[in-house]
């Protein structure tokens, strides 16, 4: 004997099994929505004729893979991320490729699942539009799509970051030259190259004409100077954030006594760190009547430089981390309202499909 429906609840629309159970039916098949679809063999309308009806067009798709949704994305902006943070200093073509291979695995059989609508048939093309025939198959395949596109284009913006900010400081350090007992009246272009900068006792920090220029942070650069400097052409300048004084009392780094650094990287598309020295350097020029080499060659006054590289290497380890358990809140998030608008959009087909035969 079939169940007695409740008074309250002529439309079956709150069955026991919560908000999982209401979208993708019961657990047991026996027990479910499944045994109330309409049998086609016995319909009298034939195939058409099942279809028709609230129960016919009740079937719906098996609960979602988090494989699919959440794990797969996450692979792929790990992928992406650290594929930019390693090669993105050394060769550009390298993450482009991954970014475009990783974008294309998207489309792959084992991420958009299978290729069936709800009455089992095969689908009429591999990407379903949301207003076909079949919209709950379209929305979970398109929900697929975006948060793997995501984890790619988010992956790669992490990874850029981490390369500018840690890794191009880690690769100028390991794979730059280093020059010894270099005199400061050296123009700047003949250490273009350089990695690591040693000065012979007669070059040091001219503290008293270094300069803070303030944006946001404070940028520091003071000229180094040799004793026998001649010409006030500088090329050498030490750098630092927030170790100085408007005019004077340089402090950066390992300081003043010591005789060496590390050069700094070239700017980017997020680190434009080089481009707020260089107005540090230009504001010193101005006031103390110096003139800028061609090739200045900025230097973080430091101790231990094979230190510095390792911090520089983890750190950009841990900034593609904090990316990485970012972007999982964030899938977490779009797959939630991707799975409630589903949930929604099954309701309102189920009352549709009522009121047809109703009326």
């Amino acid at each position: 004997m079939a169940a007695q429906k409740d008074k309250n609840d002529p439309f079956e629309t709150h069955r026991k099994g919560g908000f999982f159970g209401s979208i993708w039916g019961s657990k047991d098949p026996k027990k479910g929505r499944e045994s109330e679809v309409i049998n086609i063999k016995k319909s009298p309308g034939g195939e058409k004729g099942a279809r028709k009806g609230y129960k016919a067009d009740e079937k719906l798709p098996p609960p979602p893979s988090l494989t699919r949704l959440i794990v797969f994305p996450m692979a792929l902006f790990l992928a992406q991320a650290l594929s930019f943070t390693i090669f993105w200093e050394l060769n550009k073509g390298v993450p482009i490729v991954i970014a475009v291979i990783n974008l294309c695995l998207v489309f792959d059989q084992s991420s958009l699942g299978e290729r069936k609508n709800r009455f089992g048939e095969e689908a009429d093309s591999l990407l379903p539009a949301l207003n076909g025939p079949d919209g709950v198959r379209a929305m979970r395949v398109w929900l697929r799509i975006v948060v793997a596109w995501l984890g790619v284009f988010l992956g790669g913006v992490t990874g850029m970051n981490a390369d500018e900010t840690h890794m191009a400081q880690f690769y100028v350090i390991t794979f730059g030259r280093t020059y010894e007992n270099v005199l400061a009246n050296m123009p700047g272009a003949a250490y273009s190259d350089a990695g690591k900068v040693w000065f012979a006792a007669s070059s040091s920090i001219a503290s008293e004409r270094s300069i803070g220029f303030k944006e946001k942070g404070v940028y520091c650069a003071a000229p180094v100077l040799d004793t026998n400097q001649g010409v006030q052409n500088v090329a050498f300048w030490a750098i630092g954030y927030d170790c100085c004084d408007a005019r004077g009392n340089f402090k950066c780094g390992a300081g003043t006594s010591h005789h060496g650094g590390v050069r700094a990287p070239p700017d980017g598309v997020f680190a434009q760190d080089r481009a707020m020295f260089m107005k540090a350097v230009k504001q010193s020029a101005a006031v103390n009547s110096l003139t800028v080499d061609d090739d200045v060659v900025l230097l973080h006054w430091v101790n231990e430089p094979d230190t510095v590289a390792k911090w520089q290497l983890l750190s950009a380890i841990g900034a593609v981390l904090i990316g990485w358990g970012l972007f999982a809140l964030l899938a977490l998030l779009v797959v939630g309202i991707g799975l409630f608008a589903e949930h929604e959009y099954t309701e309102r087909q189920s009352h549709r499909s009522l009121a047809e035969d109703m009326s």
